[in-house]
């Protein structure tokens, strides 16, 4: 929850929880969204052809890429709708992105998304394990 200034108390350790402000922490939100945004673009292209090719066959493949399509174009709705947010956020709003994030489980996702110091603009892509479907 976004509030002003930084709230009482202190971590296990002794330490005051991190807080950034809602405005940088809605804009990374934005970007990790618009770059998902354009590997679906990308996935598309790729997957695409062989889609429509089968759609010849049997109509019920084009739904499939058309499916393919309006995700990524909710997932560019939702940057940019985050982007737009960011823009009128009060600057004085700051939130504890690391509570947010304590769940997620890719690292490197989570520390981008808290604006950690430890995030060095890793990306997720190639990285962990691959998970066949």
């Amino acid at each position: 929850m976004a509030h002003q200034g930084r709230e009482q108390g202190a971590d296990a350790n002794g330490r005051e929880p991190a807080h950034a402000s809602l405005a940088d922490v809605l804009k990374q939100v934005s970007h990790e969204l618009a770059q998902l945004s354009g590997r679906l673009g990308h996935i598309e292209h790729l997957v695409g052809p062989p889609i429509l090719e089968a759609a010849r066959r049997d109509p019920r493949f084009l739904r499939q890429i058309q499916d393919l399509d309006h995700i990524r174009q909710k997932i560019q709705a939702l940057a940019d709708f985050l982007t737009g947010l960011a823009r009128v956020a009060p600057e004085q709003y700051r939130i504890d992105a690391g509570a947010a994030a304590r769940g997620l489980t890719l690292a490197e996702l989570a520390a981008r998304l808290t604006l950690s110091e430890d995030s060095s603009g890793a990306d997720d892509a190639g990285r962990g394990e691959l998970d066949l479907f």
